[in-house]
């Protein structure tokens, strides 16, 4: 790590030079870090916040959902995690205490030899002939400039790419370019969990295959606003997230179920007004548990997120853009450097009543998607009404991301990570995985730095092979798949806009 003084008017100013930087610790800004400096090339982290982890640990989002792999299985093996798949479900969870998790993963960076900073936010991009030389920051000590080879962009909402003039887009065209709702997830300690699930199991036993569309929690909310104890519906059911640790009567619970919509991401004031609007939810809610929902009796807010849910800011328009498409297809790429569990996630940016779309729309059937003539109504598609085939994906198949959506436009030495990669709108929330993104980009970083290579040059096929050698077995079906088998044996129903299973036993799965 070589650090320079500059003088620049009357302060001095430190400046660092390295070979890769990574700028912004969340998961896949972590993952990036530790593969490009374990792949031995001299890396520094700056984190604009205090910890490591973002969203997965100062936003409660504490747990991965599908294959874990590589990095991300060596984090959940030092977190004691053990994956389970609920019986309502078709994919393995693997939960962890967010509080534990910034600590593992700081440990993961500074042991892996990579330089951290906290505190340290970017604030502009110096370019020269479409490559980034430096990247100013600014923390405690004023303005810094970090000189790199190569830079990996795992902000989020892509600020280096942004600043450096790469093109980026935001928000979805059938939407105007409104965003996804966000959320600001919050703890709650006291939980009897079993009470809970036996309670949501009696519910779905007396509908059997005519489950509504409204769930568990939905149907609670409108008695709710009904007796005047909730002031408006806010969203159709809760994410309930255990905390490992605790035993099942008396646990704490993470929540996913405050939201807003009309959203603009890019806009302070509307991003304060969400925040704001959210926490007022939270403590609406934390009475509405208390009262209406068995298991919450004594239930207390123990917790509310730092770090808000914001499912898709800005996205690079990269070398290749996966959309819906390739999601309900299945599709898998020669450079494929992640897998995911093929779901369309899009939280609906305007109706709280509808809450998520799960669908695409394509001209004509393609298998192996699961299609029906359009049928979907304007609670759906307020501004405008696509026509063709709805089309979900089929359960229990998944895609891959190829490489080249890690690489943006017009900068050349730039990689991005996490959900600011190239996707249409209806592809850019959190089904992928930012751990594993995460450490294709510090991987193809390092190859970068040792073969005197730029990221638009480096063969994607290269870092998918190095992947493969360092033990991310994307060249095998994931393990899941033959745990949950005899499911996926079953007859496909649609039921609303989600695609359930009824699986041979006569057990309904929702996907």
């Amino acid at each position: 790590m070589i650090v320079r003084m500059t003088q620049v008017g009357e302060n001095l100013v430190n400046r660092y030079d390295v070979d890769v930087l990574v700028v912004g610790g969340g998961m896949a800004g972590v993952m990036a870090a530790v593969a490009s400096a374990r792949n031995g090339v001299n890396t520094m982290l700056v984190e604009s916040q205090g910890s490591l982890g973002g969203l997965f640990t100062s936003g409660f989002n504490s747990f991965f959902v599908g294959e874990v792999e590589g990095l991300a299985k060596e984090f959940i093996d030092r977190m004691g995690s053990r994956p389970e798949i609920p019986s309502f479900a078709l994919l393995p969870q693997h939960r962890f205490d967010p509080e534990k998790a910034k600590f593992v993963l700081e440990q993961m960076v500074l042991e892996s030899g990579a330089k951290l900073l906290y505190f340290t936010r970017a604030i502009d991009a110096v370019v020269e002939n479409n490559c980034i030389r430096e990247v100013i920051v600014h923390n405690q000590c004023g303005k810094m400039s970090i000189a790199a080879k190569i830079f990996v962009d795992a902000t989020g909402d892509v600020s280096v790419a942004a600043m450096a003039g790469a093109p980026c887009e935001s928000g979805g065209r059938e939407f105007c370019g409104l965003n996804m709702s966000s959320t600001l997830m919050f703890r709650l300690s006291h939980v009897n969990l079993r009470k809970y699930r036996e309670a949501q199991e009696a519910w779905r036993s007396k509908y059997k295959e005519e489950m509504p569309k409204a769930g568990f929690v939905a149907e609670l909310q409108e008695e709710a606003i009904q007796k005047g104890d909730l002031p408006y519906y806010i969203f159709p059911g809760p994410l309930i997230n255990p905390i490992p640790g605790f035993p099942e009567e008396d646990c704490d619970v993470t929540i996913d179920m405050a939201h807003s919509y009309y959203c603009r991401y890019l806009d302070a004031e509307d991003l304060t007004r969400q925040l704001v609007e959210q926490r007022q939810q939270i403590i609406y809610l934390e009475k509405f548990f208390q009262k209406y929902v068995p298991g919450f009796e004594n239930c207390r807010i123990s917790g509310i997120a730092s770090y808000p849910k914001l499912r898709e800011t800005r996205r690079i328009i990269g070398e290749y853009i996966l959309t819906g498409e390739d999601v309900v297809l299945a599709r898998k790429f020669e450079d494929g450097i992640a897998r995911v569990p093929a779901i369309i996630d899009i939280h609906h940016p305007t109706n709280p009543r509808v809450g998520f779309i799960r669908h695409i729309h394509l001209n004509e059937p393609k298998e192996p998607a699961v299609c029906r003539p359009a049928q979907c109504t304007a609670d759906i598609h307020r501004i405008c009404k696509p026509g063709g085939y709805e089309a979900w994906p089929k359960p229990g198949t998944y895609y891959e991301v190829p490489y080249r959506c890690l690489i943006p436009l017009k900068i050349d030495n730039l990689l991005v990570a996490g959900k600011g990669i190239s996707t249409d709108f209806s592809t850019s929330c959190m089904g992928y995985p930012p751990h594993g993104i995460g450490q294709a980009a510090g991987t193809a970083a390092a190859l970068c730095i040792k073969n005197g290579a730029t990221p638009r040059k480096l063969d994607g096929k290269l870092v998918r092979k190095t992947l493969i050698e360092q033990g991310v077995p994307l060249d095998k079906e994931p393990t899941y798949l033959s745990q949950i088998k005899e499911k996926l044996t079953g007859n496909y129903i649609i039921v609303g806009d989600s695609v359930l299973i009824i699986a041979p036993k006569g057990s309904i799965i929702p996907v």
